[in-house]
């Protein structure tokens, strides 16, 4: 998503359906809302897209790169195709607009952008290792060029949501799954994504569920000792499923 101060937003999306749907709801509330339709899997229609967007309502001011997909696989069974796949929306994608970002918003010295990675960056859980590989990219990504967009007056937020509430999870590839643990709201995300996006002075990382934090600073703490944890958890609960 892209969005312009004070002026609107533009939506991006393959489906055209949904982006028509929540377009016409922002109309509905005298929003001013746009909508691209692009695959982000496909290099061609990712790039030029912050152009195309600000040719609708002008400069932007905030790049929320929020594409996802997921997929529910061992390792083993993981196919590459996929694995690639995943890449291309989750990172490459991302990565792209990030680097259109940083040349446009650089030119003015100004603007945001608001990565939505995953509490699975920071900690790869089993069974879903591929989706885990391609927000860990994002976390490393976001943290090494932070430095270099402060350079050109541009901030770089993460979010590091747990799982949310939402069609993701139907929409996966590989075996179906919902998430064994706490479930957040959208609302909750789209709190912090606007808190991000108004606040003086972004942070670098944002928890929407905060207590996430505890556990990476156990995890950073005793390593050896959650990884033998996250071995016996995924044992035994690989061992309950009919």
């Amino acid at each position: 998503m892209f969005a312009r101060a004070g002026f609107g937003v533009v939506l991006v999306s393959e489906n055209e359906a949904a982006l028509t749907t929540v377009t016409d709801a922002i109309k509905a509330e005298q929003g001013n809302a746009h909508a691209l339709v692009a695959d982000f899997s496909k290099p061609e229609q990712v790039e030029g897209l912050l152009t195309r967007a600000e040719s609708l309502i002008g400069n932007i001011d905030v790049l929320i790169n929020n594409a996802g997909v997921g997929l529910s696989a061992a390792a083993i069974d993981t196919k590459l195709e996929d694995l690639r796949f995943l890449f291309e929306v989750n990172f490459f994608a991302l990565a792209a607009l990030t680097r259109e970002a940083l040349q446009i918003m650089g030119a003015r010295r100004s603007g945001r952008i608001l990565n939505v990675s995953s509490a699975a960056g920071r900690f790869g859980a089993a069974g879903v290792s591929a989706y885990s590989a391609t927000k860990g990219a994002v976390h490393i990504y976001s943290q090494a060029i932070r430095p270099e967009a402060a350079k050109l007056g541009i901030s770089i937020t993460e979010l590091l949501p747990i799982s949310v509430r939402t069609p993701f999870f139907d929409s996966a590839r590989g075996e179906k799954y919902q998430s064994a643990g706490i479930v957040i709201t959208p609302e909750r995300v789209a709190s912090s994504l606007l808190r991000c996006a108004t606040m003086p002075n972004p942070p670098a990382e944002m928890y929407p569920y905060r207590p996430v934090q505890l556990g990476f600073i156990i995890e950073t703490l005793l390593p050896n000792v959650v990884a033998r944890f996250a071995a016996k958890r995924h044992a035994k609960d690989t061992q309950e499923k009919p």
